[in-house]
């Protein structure tokens, strides 16, 4: 109109149309600012505000690692240890690097575990531990005495490793469909300053700590890549030259492409929580070991994944080995007894705690300090996520003038779990107990998360509120913590008699003799044992070995 009725240029009328269209726009949005500023009430923009359970803020661009959901080509590895979650590396990180370069996560070990060849358990009506026999089917428990992290004395019988962290998180591959791409050193040992003569902290926290996993892929880990973990002793195998890719390639770099799993970066970040926003270190409130923050964890981020697997509460009792021969003759006294009583011929035991001896408790796994559950419940869950389980406790509200507050509060996570829901069109938290562990599939799925209750600093200390039933049996254990402990510390003679076997290996560097044995004798709770292997080659003879080391 403007071209045709004020004779207007072409080129000036495109100018006038598009600063009245501007100024149109302009005015309708603020318009609409203004009304609804006008309509809504505080209370109503508070319910308006994004929900982070449904609206998480992404993970950090910094972040190295993260846990996200596995593309569903990926999901089948072959084996029964399938994983729906994967953790995925961010940035490059060289052959020989640490994954977690600020350190590594602790290693609980389950002793004298119950198994179906166990006659003196089974004849004390004692059931083998169903739903940890699962958990070692599908790749989250080792054999103490193959996966060398630890362990192996702890116990006469069956010794199983529990290594939460990226051990338990991590996908693997069988011996045939290719390498893993990282491997686990020794982790280390000791009591985290708090000895058994001095805290009453000690013997509630696991002693085997910081295992660290190396890059061992020729060329590293890309930005992308899903770490992928050693279950099928690939790395043992290779050190005795038994893998079959030996013989084609010395480094092994055959089979060094991760495309078949690997991910984008971009997909990463969308879907995935971030891993290395703890790390382990000293607390800074005397608890011993902690988990601090490695970067700034904004209120209301999430601060760790915590992936859950349940376990009945009873598969945590144990007898030690010793301790099942004199139930099982207490037990067949009983019976002789009852049979007596009825005439029959036939005695009834009772299949509960009461078929105990008299001066016999069950105990309890270390494994049990680690779990969520309430204490009248039959189901536990074990957290099994990256460096969650160095998070110590702390109240929601100060006690003191000078106490710590916890900083981080736990949430289902919703986003992870909505995946495992529609992958297996089930969600865990509806099943009852029984329906629980009738489930013949891996029972991964559970998922929580740690959310920042406040802007949390680089380097200060994780806490989490236990709750107020685990405060009080604390603050129960702490005032009934034996007198006669305290007053022998104050003379050291506990210091005296008790010698932790990890300083024994770093104090003695060679081992008495009989005769000095004699005269100095070791601590009772201190035993020596010789490790020893078969050469490969089985006719290789003693003076073989020695005139071949001769040589060298």
């Amino acid at each position: 109109l403007l071209y045709y009725k004020q004779k207007m240029t072409f080129k000036t009328s495109i100018r006038l149309y598009l600063l009245w269209s501007l100024y149109c726009c302009a005015l309708l949005s603020s318009t609409e600012e203004v009304a609804v500023e006008e309509e809504s009430s505080p209370d109503q923009k508070a319910c308006d505000a994004p929900d982070i359970n449904e609206y998480p803020p992404p993970p950090p661009k910094s972040c190295r690692l993260l846990l996200s959901p596995r593309p569903s080509s990926s999901q089948d590895t072959g084996g029964d240890d399938n994983r729906e979650y994967g953790i995925y590396s961010a940035v490059t990180i060289p052959k020989n690097h640490p994954l977690t370069p600020l350190g590594g996560d602790l290693v609980l070990h389950l002793i004298d575990v119950r198994t179906s060849s166990d006659d003196d358990q089974k004849s004390s009506g004692q059931q083998e531990a169903l739903q940890l026999h699962k958990w070692k089917k599908y790749g989250y428990i080792q054999e103490a005495a193959t996966s060398g992290h630890g362990g192996n004395y702890e116990g006469l019988g069956n010794i199983w490793s529990v290594l939460p962290g990226v051990s338990m998180l991590g996908a693997s591959r069988h011996q045939q469909q290719g390498r893993p791409n990282i491997w686990a050193s020794i982790p280390e040992n000791d009591e985290a300053s708090h000895p058994r003569y001095r805290s009453a902290l000690a013997g509630s926290f696991a002693l085997h700590h910081n295992l660290t996993h190396q890059v061992t892929i020729p060329g590293g880990l890309k930005g992308g890549d899903e770490v992928l973990v050693d279950r099928s002793g690939w790395h043992r195998k290779r050190a005795m030259m038994l893998n079959s890719d030996d013989a084609l390639d010395g480094d092994g770099s055959s089979n060094n492409s991760n495309d078949d799993t690997a991910m984008r970066i971009d997909d990463l970040f969308e879907h995935g929580t971030c891993l290395d926003n703890i790390y382990p270190g000293k607390s800074s409130n005397g608890h011993g070991r902690g988990a601090l923050a490695s970067r700034v964890i904004p209120s209301g981020s999430i601060a760790a994944p915590v992936p859950v697997l349940p376990l009945p509460r009873e598969e945590l009792k144990f007898l030690r080995l010793k301790e099942w021969k004199k139930v099982t003759a207490f037990r067949k006294r009983l019976l002789k007894e009852t049979a007596n009583e009825k005439g029959d011929g036939e005695g009834v035991v009772a299949e509960d705690e009461l078929s105990l001896p008299p001066d016999m408790e069950w105990r309890e796994q270390l494994m049990l300090n680690y779990c969520y559950g309430h204490e009248q419940s039959s189901v536990l869950l074990f957290p099994y996520g990256v460096f969650v389980n160095y998070i110590n406790h702390a109240p929601s509200t100060k006690e003191s003038s000078d106490g710590p507050v916890a900083n981080v509060k736990l949430q289902w996570s919703e986003r992870l779990m909505n995946t495992t829901t529609t992958f297996r069109n089930l969600d865990l938290r509806s099943l009852t107990p029984s329906q629980l562990w009738d489930q013949s599939t891996n029972l991964e799925g559970l998922v929580l998360e740690l959310v920042a209750l406040k802007d949390i600093q680089p380097d200060e200390e994780i806490l989490l509120d236990y709750g107020s039933i685990w405060s009080k049996s604390w603050k129960e254990h702490c005032d009934q913590y034996p007198e006669s402990v305290l007053k022998l510390a104050d003379d050291h003679t506990l210091e005296k008699e008790f010698s932790p076997a990890y300083i024994m290996d770093d104090v003695v560097t060679n081992l008495r003799t009989a005769e000095e044995q004699a005269q100095f004798p070791y601590p009772e709770n201190v035993f020596t044992a010789c490790f020893y292997r078969y050469d490969n080659n089985e006719t290789t003879t003693t003076n073989d070995i020695v005139n071949k080391d001769r040589t060298k």
